[in-house]
């Protein structure tokens, strides 16, 4: 979640070098939530996402961390969960 922070607070100012970086940062984050479409529902449960969730990931363009959106919309899901839970 730092590195995107970093970024947007960086705005227009990022050079060139450092674009190249984070389009490689999240290349490797989204390399990263395709192999997780590799595992089982039960794995993916035990790991606190849905298979839905990291398709939706997976798709999501390269100038987005996928591995911070997936993060970010599991732990939403889990907390509206729990809310309606109590």
């Amino acid at each position: 979640m730092t590195d995107h922070v970093i970024t947007r607070q960086a705005g227009s100012h990022v050079s060139l070098a450092g674009r190249l970086q984070q389009v490689l940062r999240h290349w490797r984050a989204r390399r990263s939530v395709r192999e997780l479409q590799e595992l089982d529902d039960r794995t993916l449960a035990d790991i606190g996402v849905r298979r839905d969730e990291v398709l939706w990931a997976s798709q999501l363009p390269l100038s987005v961390n996928a591995a911070l959106e997936l993060e970010a919309a599991s732990f939403r899901r889990r907390r509206r969960h729990n809310r309606f839970e109590i």
